[in-house]
This record gives structure tokens, C-alpha cells and sequence, in this order.
């Protein structure tokens, strides 16, 4: 691993994944990213260097509190994206 990586955009991105099927609204890559991106520019940044870093995130990203506040925070996401997407309705791709 070299360079710094934002280990809180690789949680979001698999929350919103373990999230999306149960969900109602567009589920193409451009409404994805924008939820992921008012969640991340809501939590805390988690950058790392290195493997052990990376360990130390996930470890304190699956506590309790730590799930519920990113959980939540990608669900308001959810719910904010899918009310508004940031494209036509002919773009839209809907699944279920």
C-alpha cells in the first residue's frame, strides 16, 4: 500500500452497497456517487498509510456506534438522492 488512502470512502461505498437493494430509488452509478458523496463530506475523514492502519479502521468502523452513525448518515443520502437525482428520469435506472 503506498500513498494515503481515505478509509472512510471505502466504508461508505460498501455500506450503500449493503444498502441499495433495499432501496427505492435510481440505481446508476451517477446517483450512487452522489450519495456517497454527501455522505462523505458529512463524516469524518479516516486517512491511512498503511496495512496496519487499514486494520485499525475496519476494527473501529464495525463498532456499534461507529456502523450506526455511517448507517444513518448514507440512509439520509439515500433518501435525499432518490427524492432528488441529479439527472433526467429518462436516465434513471430502476431496479427491484
Amino acid at each position: 500500500m503506498e500513498g494515503l488512502v481515505n478509509m472512510m470512502e471505502e466504508t461508505v461505498l460498501k455500506k450503500i452497497d449493503e444498502l441499495w437493494e433495499t432501496t427505492y430509488g435510481c440505481k446508476c452509478q451517477k446517483c450512487k456517487l452522489d450519495i456517497a458523496t454527501y455522505a462523505l463530506n458529512r463524516l469524518p475523514p479516516r486517512y491511512v498509510h498503511s496495512l496496519q492502519g487499514k486494520l485499525i479502521h475496519r476494527f473501529k468502523a464495525s463498532t456499534a456506534q461507529s456502523d450506526a452513525e455511517i448507517t444513518s448518515c448514507v440512509y439520509q443520502a439515500v433518501k435525499l438522492v432518490e427524492k432528488n437525482p441529479n439527472h433526467s428520469r429518462e436516465e434513471a435506472i430502476y431496479t427491484q
